[in-house]
C-alpha cells in the first residue's frame, strides 16, 4: 500500500525545492566577472561610495597619462563584512585621493574586485577574498 500525500502538501513540496534551487543559482562568483589570476592598482578621488547588500561600491575618478578621467568602480564584500572589518563611512570620503588594489574585470570595463584600499591618512582596509579565502 502506497502512502498518500495531499495536492496542498505536494504543491507545498515542489514550490520548496524550486525556490531552494534558485536561490542557490542567483549568487555568483567573484571569478566569473574578474580576472583572479591578475591584480591592478589604480589611484583616483573617491565620487561615492555605496554601503550596500550584497557587495558594496566605490566609484572614483581616474585621470590617464593622457590627462582623461574614466569612472572606475570597485567592488568589495558586503557592507557588513566591510563594518566587521573596521570599515567606517567617514574613512571614504567624497574626494579624498585613494589608491585601490583587486581583481581586473574580465570584459576590460574600468572595475576592479577591491582588494586593499589605501587611505591618504596611511591606513589600509582591506575589501574583499582572496582565492580560497572566506
Amino acid at each position: 500500500m502506497s502512502p498518500s500525500v495531499s495536492i496542498p502538501a505536494m504543491l507545498l513540496i515542489v514550490l520548496t525545492a524550486l525556490g531552494v534551487s534558485l536561490s542557490a543559482t542567483a549568487h555568483h562568483s567573484v571569478a566569473a566577472g574578474f580576472d583572479m589570476s591578475a591584480t591592478i592598482t589604480v589611484v583616483g578621488t573617491i565620487k561615492n561610495m555605496e554601503w550596500i547588500n550584497p557587495h558594496a561600491r566605490m566609484f572614483f575618478e581616474v585621470e590617464t597619462e593622457e590627462g582623461e578621467l574614466q569612472v572606475w568602480t570597485a567592488w568589495y564584500s558586503s557592507s557588513n563584512n566591510l563594518y566587521r572589518r573596521g570599515w567606517r563611512d567617514g574613512d571614504l570620503p567624497v574626494g579624498a585621493i585613494v589608491t585601490v588594489s583587486g581583481f581586473p574585470a574580465r570584459d576590460g570595463s574600468f572595475q576592479l574586485y577591491g582588494g586593499d584600499t589605501l587611505l591618504p591618512d596611511g591606513r589600509t582596509l582591506f575589501g574583499g577574498n582572496a582565492p580560497g579565502q572566506r
